[in-house]
Protein backbone atom coordinates (compact mmCIF):
# COMPACT_ATOMS: atom_id res chain seq x y z
CA UNK A 1 0.00 0.00 0.00
CA UNK A 2 1.41 3.39 -0.99
CA UNK A 3 1.80 5.96 1.77
CA UNK A 4 1.71 9.02 -0.53
CA UNK A 5 4.64 10.60 1.28
CA UNK A 6 5.24 13.29 -1.35
CA UNK A 7 2.69 16.08 -0.95
CA UNK A 8 3.81 18.56 -3.61
CA UNK A 9 6.10 18.74 -6.62
CA UNK A 10 7.05 21.76 -8.71
CA UNK A 11 9.39 21.82 -11.68
CA UNK A 12 12.64 23.74 -11.30
CA UNK A 13 13.47 26.15 -14.12
CA UNK A 14 16.78 27.98 -14.40
CA UNK A 15 17.46 31.29 -16.10
CA UNK A 16 19.76 31.53 -19.11
CA UNK A 17 22.82 32.44 -17.07
CA UNK A 18 22.34 29.53 -14.67
CA UNK A 19 21.79 27.19 -17.59
CA UNK A 20 25.08 28.24 -19.15
CA UNK A 21 26.88 27.51 -15.88
CA UNK A 22 25.24 24.08 -15.63
CA UNK A 23 26.31 23.24 -19.18
CA UNK A 24 29.85 24.33 -18.43
CA UNK A 25 30.11 22.64 -15.05
CA UNK A 26 28.03 19.47 -15.41
CA UNK A 27 27.49 19.05 -19.14
CA UNK A 28 24.80 19.21 -21.81
CA UNK A 29 23.31 15.89 -20.74
CA UNK A 30 22.16 17.44 -17.46
CA UNK A 31 20.49 20.47 -19.05
CA UNK A 32 18.96 18.66 -22.01
CA UNK A 33 18.19 15.28 -20.49
CA UNK A 34 17.04 15.76 -16.89
CA UNK A 35 14.01 17.21 -15.06
CA UNK A 36 14.40 18.58 -11.52
CA UNK A 37 11.46 19.03 -9.16
CA UNK A 38 11.32 20.71 -5.77
CA UNK A 39 9.24 18.54 -3.44
CA UNK A 40 7.47 18.70 -0.09
CA UNK A 41 7.13 15.39 1.71
CA UNK A 42 5.87 14.04 5.03
CA UNK A 43 8.23 12.96 7.81
CA UNK A 44 7.32 12.51 11.50
CA UNK A 45 4.49 15.02 11.21
CA UNK A 46 6.65 17.63 9.48
CA UNK A 47 6.63 18.81 5.89
CA UNK A 48 10.21 18.62 4.64
CA UNK A 49 11.74 20.29 1.58
CA UNK A 50 13.65 18.23 -0.90
CA UNK A 51 14.45 17.64 -4.55
CA UNK A 52 13.72 14.94 -7.09
CA UNK A 53 15.72 14.42 -10.30
CA UNK A 54 14.78 12.10 -13.18
CA UNK A 55 15.76 11.63 -16.82
CA UNK A 56 13.34 13.34 -19.20
CA UNK A 57 12.98 10.17 -21.25
CA UNK A 58 12.39 7.00 -19.26
CA UNK A 59 11.96 3.84 -21.31
CA UNK A 60 12.23 1.41 -18.40
CA UNK A 61 11.93 1.59 -14.65
CA UNK A 62 15.08 2.88 -12.99
CA UNK A 63 17.17 2.40 -9.83
CA UNK A 64 16.81 4.95 -7.03
CA UNK A 65 19.58 6.89 -5.29
CA UNK A 66 19.15 8.94 -2.11
CA UNK A 67 21.59 11.86 -1.96
CA UNK A 68 22.47 13.24 1.49
CA UNK A 69 23.65 16.83 1.62
CA UNK A 70 26.36 18.16 3.89
CA UNK A 71 26.51 21.32 5.93
CA UNK A 72 24.59 22.47 8.97
CA UNK A 73 21.13 24.07 9.02
CA UNK A 74 21.08 26.62 6.14
CA UNK A 75 24.76 26.08 5.40
CA UNK A 76 24.93 23.29 2.84
CA UNK A 77 21.28 23.36 1.79
CA UNK A 78 20.68 22.81 -1.87
CA UNK A 79 19.18 25.57 -3.95
CA UNK A 80 17.66 25.13 -7.40
CA UNK A 81 20.99 25.67 -9.17
CA UNK A 82 22.97 23.20 -7.04
CA UNK A 83 20.16 20.64 -7.17
CA UNK A 84 20.17 20.88 -10.95
CA UNK A 85 23.91 20.33 -11.14
CA UNK A 86 24.58 17.82 -8.38
CA UNK A 87 21.43 15.69 -8.56
CA UNK A 88 21.01 16.23 -12.28
CA UNK A 89 24.44 14.78 -13.01
CA UNK A 90 23.55 11.53 -11.25
CA UNK A 91 20.12 11.41 -12.92
CA UNK A 92 21.82 11.82 -16.31
CA UNK A 93 23.58 8.51 -15.64
CA UNK A 94 20.19 6.78 -15.70
CA UNK A 95 18.89 7.08 -12.12
CA UNK A 96 16.07 8.56 -10.09
CA UNK A 97 17.67 10.77 -7.44
CA UNK A 98 15.89 12.09 -4.36
CA UNK A 99 17.28 14.30 -1.61
CA UNK A 100 16.14 15.79 1.70
CA UNK A 101 16.93 19.24 3.04
CA UNK A 102 16.28 17.86 6.58
CA UNK A 103 13.92 19.34 9.16
CA UNK A 104 14.37 22.88 10.50
CA UNK A 105 15.13 21.69 14.03
CA UNK A 106 18.36 20.12 12.91
CA UNK A 107 20.09 17.76 15.37
CA UNK A 108 23.14 17.15 13.16
CA UNK A 109 22.65 13.42 12.87
CA UNK A 110 19.76 12.97 15.29
CA UNK A 111 16.05 12.79 14.47
CA UNK A 112 16.57 14.12 10.94
CA UNK A 113 17.89 10.70 9.96
CA UNK A 114 14.18 9.84 9.92
CA UNK A 115 13.80 12.43 7.15
CA UNK A 116 16.27 10.46 5.05
CA UNK A 117 14.47 7.18 5.75
CA UNK A 118 11.20 8.80 4.72
CA UNK A 119 12.59 10.41 1.56
CA UNK A 120 13.87 6.94 0.64
CA UNK A 121 10.34 5.59 1.13
CA UNK A 122 8.98 8.47 -0.97
CA UNK A 123 11.33 7.59 -3.81
CA UNK A 124 10.32 3.95 -3.61
CA UNK A 125 6.67 4.98 -4.19
CA UNK A 126 7.48 6.52 -7.57
CA UNK A 127 6.11 4.60 -10.53
CA UNK A 128 9.45 4.98 -12.37
CA UNK A 129 11.35 3.12 -9.62
CA UNK A 130 12.34 -0.42 -10.60
CA UNK A 131 11.15 -1.78 -7.26
CA UNK A 132 14.47 -3.31 -6.23
CA UNK A 133 17.68 -1.34 -6.70
CA UNK A 134 18.35 1.43 -4.17
CA UNK A 135 21.59 3.19 -3.28
CA UNK A 136 22.76 6.13 -1.19
CA UNK A 137 25.43 8.79 -1.41
CA UNK A 138 26.44 11.42 1.15
CA UNK A 139 29.02 14.18 1.22
CA UNK A 140 30.67 15.50 4.41
CA UNK A 141 27.95 15.61 7.10
CA UNK A 142 25.89 13.69 4.55
CA UNK A 143 28.51 10.95 4.80
CA UNK A 144 27.81 10.76 8.53
CA UNK A 145 24.08 10.52 7.73
CA UNK A 146 24.87 7.74 5.25
CA UNK A 147 26.73 5.74 7.89
CA UNK A 148 23.80 6.19 10.29
CA UNK A 149 21.37 5.11 7.56
CA UNK A 150 23.38 1.90 7.12
CA UNK A 151 22.56 1.00 10.74
CA UNK A 152 18.83 1.21 10.00
CA UNK A 153 18.27 0.10 6.39
CA UNK A 154 19.47 -3.33 5.36
CA UNK A 155 18.32 -3.54 1.73
CA UNK A 156 20.47 -0.84 0.09
CA UNK A 157 22.46 -2.27 -2.81
CA UNK A 158 25.39 0.16 -2.44
CA UNK A 159 26.60 3.27 -0.63
CA UNK A 160 29.11 6.05 -1.28
CA UNK A 161 30.56 8.49 1.24
CA UNK A 162 32.62 11.46 0.03
CA UNK A 163 34.63 13.37 2.66
CA UNK A 164 32.43 11.61 5.20
CA UNK A 165 32.43 12.68 8.85
CA UNK A 166 33.09 9.60 11.00
CA UNK A 167 34.80 10.91 14.16
CA UNK A 168 33.21 14.06 15.58
CA UNK A 169 35.45 14.18 18.62
CA UNK A 170 38.62 14.46 16.51
CA UNK A 171 37.14 16.86 13.97
CA UNK A 172 35.90 19.20 16.68
CA UNK A 173 39.51 19.55 17.81
CA UNK A 174 40.46 20.57 14.25
CA UNK A 175 37.37 22.61 13.33
CA UNK A 176 36.28 24.93 16.13
CA UNK A 177 33.48 26.43 14.04
CA UNK A 178 31.91 23.00 13.57
CA UNK A 179 32.31 22.23 17.28
CA UNK A 180 30.60 25.45 18.32
CA UNK A 181 27.68 24.82 15.95
CA UNK A 182 27.21 21.32 17.32
CA UNK A 183 27.44 22.34 20.97
CA UNK A 184 24.94 25.17 20.42
CA UNK A 185 22.31 22.56 19.53
CA UNK A 186 22.66 20.96 22.97
CA UNK A 187 23.19 24.03 25.15
CA UNK A 188 20.75 22.68 27.76
CA UNK A 189 22.53 19.32 28.02
CA UNK A 190 25.16 18.40 30.58
CA UNK A 191 28.73 18.00 29.25
CA UNK A 192 28.46 14.21 29.62
CA UNK A 193 25.22 14.12 27.59
CA UNK A 194 26.76 16.28 24.85
CA UNK A 195 29.69 13.86 24.68
CA UNK A 196 27.30 10.93 24.35
CA UNK A 197 25.42 12.69 21.54
CA UNK A 198 28.72 13.40 19.79
CA UNK A 199 30.00 9.85 20.07
CA UNK A 200 26.66 8.34 19.00
CA UNK A 201 27.02 10.10 15.64
CA UNK A 202 30.58 8.91 15.05
CA UNK A 203 30.82 5.82 12.86
CA UNK A 204 34.16 4.87 14.41
CA UNK A 205 32.06 4.07 17.50
CA UNK A 206 28.97 2.46 15.92
CA UNK A 207 30.59 0.75 12.89
CA UNK A 208 29.70 -2.65 14.35
CA UNK A 209 26.01 -1.82 13.84
CA UNK A 210 26.36 -0.87 10.17
CA UNK A 211 25.03 -3.25 7.55
CA UNK A 212 28.21 -4.96 6.35
CA UNK A 213 26.50 -6.50 3.31
CA UNK A 214 26.06 -3.14 1.53
CA UNK A 215 29.01 -2.43 -0.80
CA UNK A 216 30.64 0.78 0.46
CA UNK A 217 32.96 3.21 -1.31
CA UNK A 218 34.66 5.95 0.69
CA UNK A 219 36.38 8.85 -1.09
CA UNK A 220 38.43 11.55 0.62
CA UNK A 221 41.10 14.13 -0.12
CA UNK A 222 44.23 14.14 2.02
CA UNK A 223 44.23 17.95 1.95
CA UNK A 224 40.71 18.23 3.40
CA UNK A 225 40.75 20.96 6.09
CA UNK A 226 37.07 20.60 7.03
CA UNK A 227 36.83 16.84 7.69
CA UNK A 228 40.14 15.04 8.01
CA UNK A 229 40.79 12.17 5.61
CA UNK A 230 41.72 10.08 8.65
CA UNK A 231 37.99 9.62 9.26
CA UNK A 232 37.65 7.58 6.06
CA UNK A 233 40.98 5.80 6.52
CA UNK A 234 40.20 4.80 10.11
CA UNK A 235 36.65 3.69 9.35
CA UNK A 236 37.91 1.54 6.48
CA UNK A 237 40.49 -0.05 8.80
CA UNK A 238 37.78 -0.85 11.35
CA UNK A 239 35.24 -2.17 8.84
CA UNK A 240 37.50 -4.15 6.53
CA UNK A 241 37.95 -7.21 8.82
CA UNK A 242 34.20 -7.61 9.37
CA UNK A 243 32.82 -6.50 6.01
CA UNK A 244 30.95 -9.11 3.98
CA UNK A 245 30.68 -7.07 0.77
CA UNK A 246 33.01 -4.94 -1.31
CA UNK A 247 34.50 -2.04 0.60
CA UNK A 248 37.00 0.42 -0.81
CA UNK A 249 38.65 3.66 0.25
CA UNK A 250 40.20 6.06 -2.24
CA UNK A 251 42.38 8.88 -0.91
CA UNK A 252 43.21 11.66 -3.37
CA UNK A 253 46.57 13.30 -2.72
CA UNK A 254 46.14 16.92 -1.55
CA UNK A 255 42.48 16.87 -2.54
CA UNK A 256 40.39 19.49 -0.76
CA UNK A 257 37.02 18.97 0.92
CA UNK A 258 35.22 19.26 -2.41
CA UNK A 259 37.86 17.35 -4.39
CA UNK A 260 37.88 20.13 -6.98
CA UNK A 261 41.20 19.03 -8.50
CA UNK A 262 39.83 15.53 -9.08
CA UNK A 263 36.29 16.26 -10.14
CA UNK A 264 36.36 14.17 -13.32
CA UNK A 265 37.99 11.17 -11.64
CA UNK A 266 35.59 11.31 -8.68
CA UNK A 267 32.52 11.49 -10.93
CA UNK A 268 33.71 8.52 -12.95
CA UNK A 269 34.45 6.50 -9.82
CA UNK A 270 31.04 7.23 -8.34
CA UNK A 271 29.22 6.43 -11.57
CA UNK A 272 31.06 3.13 -11.95
CA UNK A 273 30.19 2.13 -8.37
CA UNK A 274 26.51 2.86 -8.87
CA UNK A 275 26.40 1.12 -12.26
CA UNK A 276 28.15 -1.95 -10.88
CA UNK A 277 25.68 -2.52 -8.05
CA UNK A 278 22.43 -0.90 -9.18
CA UNK A 279 22.25 -2.03 -12.79
CA UNK A 280 23.30 -5.66 -12.36
CA UNK A 281 19.76 -6.91 -12.82
CA UNK A 282 18.77 -4.46 -15.55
Amino acid sequence: MKLHIIKEQSKVNLDDNQTRFIRKGWGDAVVDGVDINAILYHSDGYLIDGYLAKPKKINERLPLIVWNRGGDEKDGRLDDFLAYGILGEIASWGYIVISSQYRQKDEFGGAEVNDVVNVLKAGMELEEFDGENTGVEGWSRGGMITYLLLTRVKFLKCAISVAGLANLRRNFELNVKLKNKFYSKFSKYSPDMVTREMDSRSAVNFYGSMNVTTPLLMIHGTGDDKVTYKDSADLYRLLKPIYQADIEVKLFENGDHYLRMYRKEVSEMRRNWFDKYLKLNN
